[in-house]
């Protein structure tokens, strides 16, 4: 039963059968989805059918798996039946069977050699790797070993987020994980698109994918989005994207296109018979024949009769065959019409049938059927030994050989003193075939035992030093591939060159044995920083800097949420900012080299990054600017450490309140920035208000992005280096370094736009020398109480606003409220963890100083022990000094008395 209703009025429909009930709630869902997007867009296709040659949509999706399907087209509840039985597969225990056949590595099924794989390049995309006849990368190749059904399912312990990227006329599925595409396939490849019915959060779609034993097949790919909004985008960005790229083609193709010529006719036979049953497509066979004339019928009838087929495939084989022959005798003496003008056009094809017949019946057993009658000039049509003529924008073209044509086109090359030099397959058919692989060599004489077993040590000896060399070079170019990008990363200049003795020290402080649990002097580490840090340990200095900031800080600011998830399990996860995360990547440092590319290693590395802590922290989630933050820390680190140095900045160094959605303590620093102004440099402050410049026009970006996003990279390392060192306030300090060196010049400009200007445009093109200052400045400034005084001045001022008269509506009145109301229970929950941290902090201080009384009780005790001892050693040599004497009296005393 379906229930309609519409205007107050409930249809009930009985469906003839409940197979088609699926189909009928898919259509009516979507129906409903198109009209809410016409009304929303009123046009969905561009007004000249013309699409953005750099425009391409990136979406986030979970990779599910893929299935094989029986026919090009499928039941709207395809993707519901391919999610069932992927879990099936994996409840009856094949599920790690069907994921080494989805991600198997290089081995082939005869017994591990490697295919053959096709690179190819786009412009769009100058980051494709190495793909193969199917476009799929060979992490994705498809293996038949251990008969393998055709469900296969990806691992769940997998990293299966990938990149749906749909382009002008191809889909790429790009993995942020190995930074690599894993499946390209043309709109061309691509039969069939599906959402699911009861899974409205999947999608998949079907294209057709050549197989080993030379033949096809249909595949399915299913995907999983984080809701269902994100798929109904997902499929309608492919149906404009299908039709744009329909309108561009035939736009392109419809001046060479003649409707009447015998081979499209035939092309079209094939198509309709495409995919179908052998009898149903005998059916469509002899409607065919029934258009032809009597002797023609004839012809076919008695060649299919003679060769005495043995079942309806082979049949529709010899049909075909014969259609073929009757269609390029045609074809000779056809007149291609177009636009009004005839044109008289002689084909000449092949009179050696026997070499196409077998290449018909691997086509037909494959069902693929492609002939193509395209003309460009008279000339090239009637050249000899012309077969046809591909335009430049035929799929022909740009068609991928399989390993096994691969194979062919290599061993069929003429070798060295041949006239043609890299002929390919159709030149060798061409010439028919003559002595193009050489002669046979003659019998070679039989080898003893001795000698076989002799030239298997020696083959077995050169493979084994072979894989070795292989190995070995694969480590130089993994090494010379890291050198490479690390140069990549650290292209900037540095504004503060650091010399051999402080890189020195530096060294020796980084490989301390125990270093994240040592605290070393902070003087020393202040003065290192100060005399510089080197580029190429910048990373390592950074962690180590965290390291002594949370040694020196014994009470951590604040707790991050769900602190133990490993960074590799958020990345297994879909994350809800994906747009604006993706829409970012492009504007984070555009002008540099790693982040350049398109979805390059840069851009997918920042895109990780961003996703994780979206994921981590989802209060934040993601905010602009937070990705020229990420991306600075990326430039000096892996992935993974630059997620922990981020956690650090935003929680432990108190950035992640300026991000939260209400930006609330951005306001707070913006008053903080200006009080600071008014106390520090009051004539500039004077001028600023005279024009009502408020720090929010220009300050914002700096506090926001850390100075990355307007400043050189050399400037905003020192930033960093400093942030690592002191803290957030380290942003006041240059903010306020920045703006008092400047004064004189800002003072002589006369108007908003101007000073504006000159702020956001001549102060990020410092000097080396003005650079250095700045920084010099910044480490001897202590601003701390300040910074507490005014945050506590603002919300002072904001409480006495709120209590001054009002002259708003009640229901204004009730909205300034509430918003107020939030505001308000947001700054007690920030003092609620600012008291918590307090109580905390006075409980270890307490703690602290029963300590130290215990052990100044102790060392009291110790004090009089030791004046004790002291007391008695004075004491034991005046008593030996006198035992002495008298021992040395009795002795003179001695004789004396003997005599008398």
């Amino acid at each position: 039963v379906v229930l309609i209703i519409q205007q107050n009025i409930l249809f009930i429909i009985f469906p003839a059968t409940k197979n088609i009930v699926p189909e009928i709630i898919s259509t009516l869902r979507q129906a409903g989805k198109s009209s809410a997007r016409q009304e929303d867009t009123p046009s969905s296709l561009p007004s000249n059918g013309q699409a953005d040659a750099s425009c391409s949509t990136k979406f986030e999706v979970l990779f599910c798996g893929r299935v094989v399907v029986a026919h090009k087209k499928a039941p709207p509840a395809l993707i519901d039946e391919c999610i069932e039985k992927f879990g099936r597969v994996s409840v009856t225990g094949s599920l790690a069977a069907g994921i080494r056949r989805a991600f198997s590595l290089n081995q082939g099924a005869d017994g591990g050699g490697k295919r053959p794989l096709f690179f190819k390049r786009d412009q769009s995309f100058p980051f494709l790797q190495a793909l193969d006849e199917n476009g799929l990368s060979p992490e994705l190749q498809r293996r038949a070993a251990d008969g393998a059904t055709g469900v296969q399912p990806t691992s769940l312990q997998e990293n299966r987020t990938m990149l749906f990227t749909i382009g002008r006329s191809q889909i790429f599925l790009v993995s942020p994980d190995t930074k690599k595409v894993a499946i390209e396939k043309s709109f061309r490849e691509i039969s069939f698109c599906s959402q699911g019915i009861r899974h409205v959060d999947h999608f998949g779609f079907i294209c057709r994918e050549s197989v080993e034993c030379g033949g096809c097949q249909f595949v399915c790919y299913v995907f999983q989005c984080a809701n269902e909004a994100l798929v109904d985008e997902i499929m309608l960005t492919l149906k404009q994207a299908f039709s744009v790229a329909a309108l561009q083609q035939n736009s392109r193709t419809q001046s060479q296109q003649c409707d009447s010529c015998p081979l499209q006719q035939l092309h079209k036979l094939c198509d309709r018979i495409e995919g179908l049953h052998p009898s149903k497509a005998k059916l469509e066979l002899q409607k065919h024949l029934a258009g032809l004339d009597n002797q023609e019928q004839a012809s076919v009838f008695e060649s299919t009769m003679k060769a005495r087929p043995k079942s309806d495939q082979e049949e529709n084989e010899l049909i075909v065959s014969c259609l073929r022959r009757l269609y390029e005798e045609r074809q000779k003496t056809h007149t291609h019409t177009h636009n009004g003008q005839t044109k008289k056009v002689h084909l000449h094809v092949m009179s050696s049938s026997s070499l196409w017949t077998p290449i018909m019946s691997v086509c037909f057993k494959s069902k693929t059927y492609v002939f193509l009658c395209v003309f460009s000039d008279v000339a090239a049509l009637s050249s000899p030994g012309a077969v046809c003529v591909v335009g430049d924008d035929s799929p022909l073209c740009s068609r991928r050989h399989s390993w096994r044509q691969q194979i062919f086109l290599r061993v069929a090359t003429p070798q060295k003193g041949s006239d043609s030099k890299g002929n390919s397959l159709v030149e060798y058919v061409m010439g028919g075939g003559e002595s193009i692989l050489g002669a046979v060599p003659e019998e070679r004489r039989k080898r003893s035992g001795a000698e076989l077993r002799a030239l298997w040590r020696k083959a077995i000896l050169q493979q084994i030093l072979l894989l070795r060399m292989e190995r070995e070079n694969q480590k130089l170019q993994a090494s010379e591939s890291d050198l490479q990008c690390r140069r990549l990363k650290l292209d900037y200049e540095e504004i503060t060159p650091c010399l051999k003795d402080v890189t020195l020290v530096w060294e020796r402080m980084l490989s301390t044995t125990g270093r994240s649990k040592v605290r070393f002097d902070t003087e020393e580490i202040h003065k290192a920083v100060g005399q510089g840090v080197p580029r190429q340990h910048r990373g390592e200095i950074w962690k180590f800097l965290s390291e002594q900031y949370l040694l020196r800080k014994e009470v951590p600011s604040t707790k991050p949420p769900n602190n133990e998830t490993p960074y590799k399990e958020l990345l297994k996860q879909l994350t809800s900012q994906q747009h604006a995360i993706l829409i970012d990547l492009g504007r984070t440092f555009p002008t540099h080299p790693y982040f350049r590319a398109q979805l390059g290693a840069g851009q997918l590395s920042l895109y990780n990054l961003l996703k994780a802590y979206s994921l981590l922290d989802p209060e934040v989630g993601y905010c602009q600017g937070l990705s020229f933050v990420a991306g600075v820390l990326l430039l000096h680190m892996s992935e993974e450490d630059a997620f922990h140095m981020l956690k650090f900045l935003m929680y432990d160094t108190g950035l992640r309140k300026q991000y939260r959605p209400d930006m609330i303590i951005l306001q707070i620093q913006m008053y903080q920035l200006s009080r600071l102004l008014h106390d520090y440099h009051r004539e500039l402050y004077t001028h600023l208000e005279q024009y009502e410049i408020s720090p929010s026009l220009y300050a914002a970006p700096w506090f926001l992005t850390a100075f990355a996003s307007h400043f050189p990279l050399g400037f905003v390392a020192r930033v960093f280096d400093m942030l690592f060192l002191q803290g957030s306030e380290v942003i006041f300090k240059v903010a306020l370094s920045l703006l008092g060196s400047h004064k004189p010049l800002i003072l002589q400009h006369d108007n908003l736009e101007s000073i504006v200007e000159f702020i956001k445009t001549t102060l990020p093109n410092l000097g080396l020398v003005q650079m250095e200052k700045t920084i010099n400045q910044v480490s001897e400034m202590d601003i701390s109480k300040q910074l507490q005084a005014y945050e506590v001045e603002y919300h002072v001022l904001q409480d006495e606003l709120l209590d001054g008269p009002s002259t708003l509506s009640q229901s204004q009145r009730v909205a300034q409220l509430e918003k107020t109301n939030g505001s308000l229970r947001q700054q007690n929950l920030d003092l609620l963890e600012e008291l918590q941290v307090a109580h905390a902090k006075i409980r270890w201080l307490e703690t602290r100083v029963d300590g130290l009384v215990n052990r100044e009780a102790e060392l009291q005790s110790e004090v009089k022990t030791l004046q004790q001892e002291r007391t008695e050693l004075q004491q034991t040599p005046a008593e030996r000094l006198r035992i002495n004497a008298l021992l040395l009296c009795s002795l003179l005393l001695a004789p004396c008395s003997y005599f008398v």
